[in-house]
């Protein structure tokens, strides 16, 4: 093949690939704004990678009690937002992995992972940064630390 010809495919996809994902950010702002207008929001978030990843946001009242939910769940840029019910009326900080067992496991982990990032902030502490791709594949490169003993003569 002509390597002009892969090259303009290879950036045409890039290309197309931040097209979407720009659509994809758009719709979680459009999806964002009503449900902080009703008050704070718990986002959660599971990247799926090659698998179906998702992202869950509940707008919450001031005692952390579910007022809505909307849920993305998918594994291309093409997933949207859409409403997520079963939960109004429930504390957030006290879901369990019971109450959500019967759900797919990327929604399982995103609302886990919300009621985890809901506990964090209000018992004042951050929620730690997320480690890249390479961040990940630097740790498992990287040697172990071991202690190391010497003999002393």
């Amino acid at each position: 093949m002509n390597f002009w010809l892969v090259a303009c495919l290879l950036g045409g996809g890039y290309l197309l690939q931040c097209l979407f994902g720009l659509m994809q950010m758009k719709d979680f702002s459009k999806t964002f704004r009503p449900l902080r207008k009703m008050g704070r929001v718990a986002i959660g978030r599971t990247n799926g990678g090659l698998r179906a990843g998702a992202i869950v946001m509940f707008a919450i009242d001031e005692n952390g009690i579910i007022l809505a939910g909307k849920r993305m769940m998918g594994v291309t840029v093409l997933a949207k937002f859409k409403d997520f019910t079963g939960f109004e009326g429930r504390n957030i900080g006290e879901l369990t992995q019971t109450d959500v067992e019967k759900l797919p496991k990327p929604l399982r982990k995103a609302i886990l992972d919300a009621v985890m990032n809901y506990n964090i902030i209000m018992s004042g502490g951050e929620i730690p940064p997320r480690l890249s791709l390479f961040q990940k594949i630097g740790q498992k490169l990287s040697p172990k630390k071991t202690a190391m003993t010497t003999k002393t003569q």
